[in-house]
């Protein structure tokens, strides 16, 4: 009997040994479809905005997903989107994977962000996924113009044709060699945008993008360019300050460049009897208001007596003249 016993569990282990390893395949075939559906993901992205519009860094966000449209009623009901991470300073990319997605179902997603008094942001672009993987970007918007309205600037652009444009991003420059700057902390949902954060300068350009619900940001925009302060087409020659100034501090002397350059112009400082101390080439000086400094020496980087002197701007047939006085 024990060796029977023997026997019949010899021929037992023989059983599993032989088939186990095909039910453990068919077995893993069987769950291959749960465990992909698992671990389905996709990654969103957005642009950090700031704590204070596109300045700073906000506090937290609130990402949220539904397979049904999310407005700012049923945000509550959406599901959090766990491992979101902690906002970057505005204009920062972020990204964050979202996983246990169902294949084939439509998901919506949205984010808010919170600054350090509380304040919650609207409801950003609501993005529709649908399992269709877009990476074609939009068309360059066009259209693009601007123009002042008091100290801020109004710009306006033409809409996309593209039914997927979620909405608009505006850039700007302060010089027509650096790259743009994006100024939108969020998109912009309809075809223009007030810039109340013009920088004091002559003029600043402008360009536009447009990005689909899929977040892909089209090429930029042709360039516009506006001009902040009126063209000067004269010279324009100013007292200097301080004046009187001490024989050992600089003195500013203000000059206005007409938009034609200062090519060739020069200053002048002359002493009380007529003759010339001291030049200054302005040919690098760009158009507009500037500030000249005169140091109080001479051609012989010596400092001058205290006294009364004339700075003379010299450009083509243009003569200004101003009096300096130097005290001790």
């Amino acid at each position: 009997m024990s060796f029977a016993g023997a026997r019949t569990r010899k021929r037992d282990v023989s059983f599993w040994r032989r088939w186990f390893p095909v039910l453990l395949g068919l077995l893993i075939l069987l769950l291959a479809p749960v465990i992909a559906r698992a671990q389905t993901q996709v990654t969103l992205a957005w642009t950090a905005p700031g704590d204070d519009g596109n300045i700073g860094t906000a506090v937290v966000y609130a990402m949220r997903y539904s397979t049904s449209p999310i407005t700012a009623a049923n945000w509550d009901q959406a599901a959090a989107v766990p491992g979101v991470p902690a906002p970057q300073t505005a204009g920062t990319r972020q990204t964050v994977g979202v996983s246990g997605l169902v294949e084939g179902t439509t998901y919506y997603f949205a984010i808010r962000s919170q600054d350090d008094a509380g304040n919650w942001s609207p409801l950003s672009n609501v993005l529709v996924w649908t399992w269709v993987f877009d990476t074609a970007p939009p068309a360059a918007p066009s259209g693009l113009v601007a123009a002042r309205e008091g100290n801020d600037v109004r710009v306006r652009w033409s809409p996309n044709s593209e039914p997927d444009v979620a909405g608009y991003m505006v850039y700007r420059a302060e010089t027509p060699s650096s790259g743009p700057s994006r100024i939108t902390g969020t998109l912009i949902s309809g075809t223009e945008f007030l810039d109340t954060s013009v920088p004091p300068a002559e003029r600043v350009w402008y360009e536009i993008s447009a990005v689909d619900e899929s977040g892909n940001e089209s090429p930029h925009s042709s360039t516009f360019a506006v001009t902040l302060v009126a063209e000067v087409t004269d010279w324009v020659l100013e007292v200097g300050y301080p004046n009187p100034s001490s024989v050992n501090a600089p003195v500013t002397i203000p000059v206005t460049v007409p938009v034609s350059g200062a090519a060739g112009a020069v200053l002048d400082i002359v002493d009380s009897g007529g003759h010339r101390i001291r030049r200054i080439d302005l040919s690098g000086v760009g158009t507009g208001p500037q500030g000249v400094a005169w140091d109080g020496r001479n051609d012989a980087a010596r400092i001058v007596a205290p006294g009364v002197y004339r700075a003379w701007l010299i450009a083509g047939d243009t003569r200004r003249t101003v009096r300096l006085v130097r005290v001790p």
